[in-house]
């Protein structure tokens, strides 16, 4: 199955799942809005989320997949299967005891990544409380990784792709009977996100059965494969993991600032959106296809196909950033303005919708260029450029946070993007496993042109119909 296609099917499901993520905020948004309920329940939901951002877009399907795809590849079943049991014993016990000890250890962990809560005694008590429901979440959702680790090396994207829907219903549900039943919205909240993580693992245990891909447990931890994986997963891990301190980073900081976690939370989902229905799908599918061709093809006919990914990729992420920095207002207004969510909170969070899609092109880019460093079993590179990303950012959110507020902490998102871009890029030409042809050149000035007339014609509009 080619990229593009496997991309579109990716996206496609990606999308639905989307549509119901923005109707689950709504909800959120309609009976929390952006005041302190809000900021507790994101906080706490973040925690575990930043593990599931590693784990299955980064990490584990980064180490993962190479390694599967050349023993299925090779016609070694039997090795796959044991390879694949080991990883999800491994995972199991280790999430397991980290979700012991931060459960026990909760308050303290807290403190660390939303100290400002701290100086209000029962804000921090309700935010510890619904935190210690909430995190056992990670134990589900990195099985459900390893489960979708396994479709998509057999090119099986769409369940993998649609599995947000089951979280963005139960949330809802949630929201609706706390509501009928005049309970507790952030205790309905909390025990939805954890149900829904044991939804989808039961839903994607009944696929690999269907699709007759079966995993073989087994103690045996000491083979080749398993180093290999290791090997990959840590420097995966660490890279994927500083980029995901930086989200911690920024909560941190925003915590200081009532409301601001809750406008960073409300832009994020915006621009999520088009960067996993072109990044995150893109590269998702694309590692398999390189891991495959690294073995098989000359360079050059690698090179052509990172190519056509980036030009299927500019296609859609610079006309999207036009779009969404122009009509940021019209966006936020016409989706979360309404109950809770009022004029200064659309205000406030389509500030911030403008800053971070000045990064999306580069966070579109990243999703494209990692994956390659994995395929070739060199993820070096990935955690040098991380670790620079994690002290700039850090840097300039806090200088940005201090002279303009929450805004400096999405500014300082996209600019360090874009830097990591260009080391990503740099390196990969470096090491010879992607150089840029002059073929390139055209098509990108034909994306920039039909963007520069969108931005004029959606301008136009803008101030006269709107």
């Amino acid at each position: 199955m080619n990229i593009l296609k496997s991309s579109i099917i990716y996206s496609f499901f990606t999308s639905i799942s989307r549509i119901f993520g923005f109707l689950r905020d709504v909800f959120i948004a309609f009976f929390l809005g952006t005041g302190l309920l809000a900021d507790i329940f994101f906080v706490a939901f973040r925690f575990p989320n930043t593990f599931r951002r590693i784990f299955s877009e980064g990490a584990l399907n980064s180490a993962f997949v190479p390694i599967y795809t050349k023993l299925i590849r090779d016609n070694l079943i039997n090795e796959a299967q044991k390879f694949s049991g080991n990883i999800l014993i491994i995972f199991f016990v280790v999430t397991s005891l980290i979700v012991l000890l931060i459960e026990i250890f909760m308050p303290y962990f807290i403190n660390l990544i939303a100290p400002g809560f701290s100086n209000d005694e029962i804000k921090f008590e309700e935010l510890v409380r619904v935190a210690r429901i909430i995190f056992p979440f990670l134990i589900f959702i990195s099985i459900s990784s390893i489960f979708s680790s396994l479709l998509n090396s057999n090119n099986k994207f769409a369940l993998s792709a649609a599995l947000p829907i089951i979280l963005n219903i139960v949330l809802i549900l949630s929201l609706i009977f706390a509501f009928y039943s005049s309970e507790d919205y952030l205790t309905f909240l909390s025990w939805s996100v954890v149900i829904a993580g044991i939804l989808q693992v039961i839903i994607l245990i009944f696929s690999l059965i269907k699709e007759k891909i079966y995993i073989s447990l087994s103690l045996n931890f000491h083979g080749a494969n398993i180093k290999r994986f290791i090997n990959l997963f840590s420097a995966s891990f660490l890279s994927s993991g500083l980029l995901q301190i930086n989200i911690l980073i920024g909560t941190i900081i925003a915590s200081y600032e009532s409301g601001a976690i809750s406008y960073l939370y409300y832009a994020d989902r915006i621009y999520q959106l088009p960067l996993a229905l072109i990044g995150i799908a893109i590269g998702i599918t694309l590692l398999p296809s390189i891991s495959h061709k690294v073995r098989n093809e000359p360079q050059q006919s690698i090179n052509q196909t990172i190519e056509e990914t980036l030009k299927y990729a500019l296609l859609f992420s610079v006309p999207a950033t036009i779009g969404i920095f122009v009509l940021s207002d019209q966006i936020i207004n016409v989706l979360f303005e309404r109950g809770a969510f009022d004029q200064n909170s659309t205000s406030y969070t389509s500030l911030a919708l403008k800053y971070y899609c000045l990064g999306l092109v580069a966070f579109i880019l990243m999703k494209i260029y990692t994956p390659i460093f994995f395929a070739y079993e060199n993820p070096k590179a990935t955690l040098y450029i991380a670790g620079i990303n994690l002290f700039l950012n850090t840097l300039l959110s806090i200088i940005l946070f201090i002279k303009i507020g929450f805004a400096g902490i999405a500014i300082a998102t996209s600019v360090t993007a874009w830097v990591s871009v260009i080391l990503l890029h740099f390196n990969l030409e470096m090491n010879n496993y992607f150089k840029i042809s002059s073929k390139i050149i055209k098509p990108l000035l034909i994306v920039i042109a039909a963007s520069f007339t969108m931005y004029l014609y959606i301008t136009y509009l803008k101030s006269h119909l709107l």
